[in-house]
């Protein structure tokens, strides 16, 4: 959700405030809002102890924000060093709002937190994401073309990520009794093959980047604010650490909150923790296909999905080894077959390179239908 504007020819690059001059009426009123809502969930935790349910719901908030701005600063450098580094960046930093919440977890031994983060994480972007994408742009704009031998390639891509990933509790499902010394190292071996994957298709991207989603250029409004490189590194290393300190109290703060609304710990992360790291992504998204731009759109959804599948969960599987939290990739079956589902219809999706508002409609109903097996899932 880009809310910037073109920089004034007549103004130097130094002229008004550094961070706020650059930015549109409603950018500068969300920024300072973030910053707000980050103080108060300061003081909640640490000056009041405020009831965890209180805090929880705080700390969201402003991550919501923080990720927003990490987005802006992201686009902002990625605009000010090419399309090479700034593919680097976006790819770094893409999840990152769900990766600092996801050590935390891990940290505080939340495994089942941090795993169900990363299926829901997919399935959001397959679903919820794509299908918001899809609806809305297709009320606006009718049917919406895109290359379907791009989109399926892409497609192909994730089928095939999401097949590593789940190895591990394949393996799981056919083996009695298997030892779980047995699954952390297979889950440590297909991480380091996930993570090959993972440069592999960064290569690729950046080499060819015609053959790519989204690589015909730049979407009109989405370089990022006027910020010099300077301020953009200064509000993205900022950002990064409130988001590390809200983090923190998010995670601590889930056991409270899980009680006072009768929710699971599974719920919390196949739902709610990747809309509170992702839906900034997620607007953009919708924006990008409401502007007529639904190649670029499915580029979000689909390169988060493959990020989270090549990147996201081999980092904390490393990351829990070094922890003393070891983390295997060993999901449930209802997990197994909400990403298989969610994988499948996104690639029919993909394939007759059209899109229109009912298949929007029903990717969202399929993700309604997953997140009340979800609810109900203990």
């Amino acid at each position: 959700m880009t809310a910037s504007v073109a920089p004034d020819p007549r103004r130097g690059p130094g002229s008004g405030l550094p961070i706020l001059g650059p930015l549109s009426t409603f950018a500068r009123v969300f920024l300072l809002g973030t910053l707000a809502a980050s103080v108060v969930a300061v003081i909640l935790d640490f000056g009041l102890h405020a009831d965890e349910t209180v805090v929880f719901i705080a700390a969201g908030a402003a991550i919501l924000g923080l990720a927003w701005v990490v987005g802006l600063s992201t686009e902002r450098l990625g605009s000010l060093t090419g399309p090479q580094v700034g593919g680097i960046l976006n790819a770094t930093f893409g999840n990152i709002a769900e990766l600092i919440i996801a050590f935390f977890a891990l940290q505080a031994g939340l495994i089942e937190v941090v795993k169900a983060s990363i299926t829901g994480s997919i399935i959001g972007n397959l679903l919820l994401v794509l299908g918001a994408s899809v609806l809305i742009g297709g009320l606006r704009h009718g049917t919406q073309k895109f290359s379907p031998q791009i989109a399926s390639a892409n497609a192909a891509l994730l089928v095939l990520a999401v097949i590593g990933l789940f190895v591990p509790a394949i393996f799981a499902f056919t083996i009695t009794n298997p030892q779980q010394g047995s699954l952390t190292e297979e889950s440590v071996l297909v991480s380091i093959a996930l993570m090959v994957g993972y440069v592999l298709s960064l290569i690729y991207q950046f080499s060819n980047p015609s053959l790519t989603l989204g690589g015909h250029g730049e979407p009109e409004g989405h370089a990022g604010p006027a910020w010099s490189m300077r301020t953009a590194i200064v509000v993205l290393l900022g950002a990064a650490a409130l988001l590390a300190l809200l983090s923190e109290i998010l995670v601590s703060s889930i056991g409270g909150f899980v009680e006072s609304f009768g929710l699971s710990a599974f719920f919390v992360g196949v739902v709610l923790v990747p809309t509170i790291g992702n839906l900034a992504e997620h607007l953009v998204a919708v924006q990008l296909a409401a502007k007529d731009k639904m190649e670029f759109a499915m580029a979000v959804s689909y390169g988060s999905s493959l990020q989270v599948a090549l990147f996201v969960a081999p980092v904390l599987v490393f990351l829990g080894v070094l922890l003393g939290q070891p983390m295997d990739l060993v999901f449930t079956p209802l997990e197994v077959a909400a990403v298989g589902a969610a994988v499948g219809i996104s690639a029919l999706i993909a394939l007759d390179g059209e899109s229109n508002w009912l298949e929007g409609a029903l990717l969202i109903i399929v993700y309604v239908i997953l997140a009340v097996s979800f609810f109900e899932f203990r």
